[in-house]
């Protein structure tokens, strides 16, 4: 009951969807990766991936809040090949900015040989 002023901030940024960075199968799973890895290692195999950091920003977007510029964040997903979207990562909000550079970045397990659509 004492620790509600602990600061730690990481459940309410989870709960807006802020603190959830690289939760998929295809990135930043690190535990994951590394037994595949090893698994690959023993065998005297190379596996066929690596670890990438996406550093998102944009520029000239367009001001759509009527008040202020716009609140800008990024999403990145994944098109799988049944054609659903699974999300990979996404940035915080930059607040009133029409070129936003965001501090986030995206973990991507980049698959050699495997073409990735991302959107």
């Amino acid at each position: 009951m004492g620790g509600c002023l602990s600061g730690d901030l990481k459940g309410g940024k989870q709960a807006i969807g802020g603190g959830v960075h690289g939760r998929s199968t295809m990135n930043n799973d690190t535990g994951h990766n590394e037994a595949i890895h090893h698994f690959y290692r023993v065998r005297g195999h190379s596996p066929l991936f690596t670890q990438i950091e996406l550093s998102l920003s944009a520029s000239n977007l367009r001001d759509l809040d009527i008040t202020s510029k716009s609140d800008p964040m990024a999403v990145l997903y994944v098109k799988k090949m049944d054609g659903t979207l699974e999300e990979l990562g996404r940035t915080e909000v930059i607040l009133n900015s029409l070129n936003p550079a965001w501090i986030d970045k995206i973990h991507v397990a980049y698959q050699f040989e495997i073409v990735q659509n991302l959107v």
